[in-house]
């Protein structure tokens, strides 16, 4: 048996140079259009000029020290793939120094698996009409979007990334669809937001075990986006930059449900008890429960909102302290507006 049955071909057997100096486009592009189904790239760093177009069945494996840098300016994709599937990406540094549309850019391909790497530079990854998406340990250090999700995208699941500063991690913009989102064990730090929802809709997405930093808001959906169904469980978060100005939860959109539980802010700002942790714009008649509040979070809650309709509350235990529940029904165009505090649970749906 062969050492490329094995080990896949190593792309120094199509010439490339791991000297930090040396184009080695050629080599990558010989490599993929020879059919090669498992690309091995070894310790070192490989300079690419040109962009590259991936195929059906394709693993490009790294060694955990090996980096490719893209050394070039295109208003297209950096590596693409389009109208195929089983893409693997896995190992090493993926560095990109000029301006592009995206870093990966897939467009209607099934079965796209990334872990392990580290992605750098301008844009991240862009998603168009794909399905069975995997990111795991996953480290992003992008200016913009880590992840753009766009058309009919389904079945994505993102576990132990982190992100440095960026836009937004996860990007739904221009009439997207997506469904089925999975997210857990994110760190991110200084970031605009986590999940930006500007225009198209999103559902049954479930986000677990999001801890870090913000500078703008953590959720933000703007009065173009729909969230159709949402959880979000063991959020740990606070704003970074400005804190009488960052709103944990922006939401504008329409809302059909929503559910955030075991919600922690930084305690930094226990002293500016009017920051607002969310601020939701009803564009349809909704009812908000907020459930574990403490009373003097339900005091400042009752100064800002006059849409809260009725407080019950609870002896806890062991503690033996009272915890508070606020119900709110908002009509359309009216703003419910939640001030800093903890709470153990927020849900919001349309009547």
């Amino acid at each position: 048996m062969s050492e490329n049955l094995i080990y896949g071909a190593s792309i120094t057997a199509y010439g490339a140079v791991a000297d930090g100096k040396t184009d080695c486009s050629d080599a990558f592009i010989r490599a993929i259009e020879n059919g090669e189904n498992l690309i091995s790239v070894p310790f070192g760093n490989y300079i690419l000029t040109r962009s590259l177009e991936l195929t059906s069945n394709i693993k490009i494996h790294l060694h955990p020290n090996a980096t490719l840098v893209f050394d070039l300016d295109t208003e297209e994709t950096v590596i693409s793939a389009r109208d195929c599937n089983s893409i693997i990406i896995t190992g090493g540094n993926f560095v990109s120094t000029g301006s592009c549309n995206a870093f990966f850019g897939f467009e209607n391909v099934s079965c796209i698996k990334f872990s392990d790497c580290n992605i750098s530079g301008a844009k991240g990854v862009k998603l168009t009409d794909c399905d069975d998406i995997s990111f795991k340990n996953v480290s992003f250090d992008i200016d913009a979007e880590c992840i753009l999700l766009r058309g009919e995208t389904e079945n994505i699941t993102i576990r132990s990334i982190t992100s440095g500063t960026s836009v937004s991690v996860i990007d739904i913009d221009e009439d997207a669809k997506i469904a089925n989102l999975f997210v857990s064990g994110v760190s991110i730090s200084d970031c605009n937001h986590f999940v930006s929802v500007y225009e198209g809709s999103v559902e049954n997405a479930k986000f677990f075990d999001i801890d870090g930093d913000f500078a703008e808001s953590f959720l933000n959906v703007s009065n173009q986006g729909v969230v159709e169904s949402m959880e979000l469980d063991g959020i740990d978060v606070y704003c970074s930059h400005s804190q009488k100005d960052g709103v944990y939860f922006d939401i504008c959109g329409s809302i059909e449900w929503m559910e955030i539980s075991d919600f922690l802010r930084n305690s930094d700002c226990e002293a500016i008890p009017f920051v607002p942790t969310l601020i939701f714009k009803a564009s349809d008649d909704s009812k908000a429960i907020i459930d574990g509040m403490m009373l003097d979070n339900v005091i400042n809650a009752r100064a800002l909102s006059k849409t809260i309709d009725m407080t019950t509350a609870r002896l806890t235990n062991p503690t033996n302290k009272f915890i508070y529940t606020l119900e709110c029904g908002i009509q359309k165009n009216d703003t419910l507006t939640i001030p800093l505090g903890d709470f153990d649970s927020l849900t919001i749906y349309k009547r």
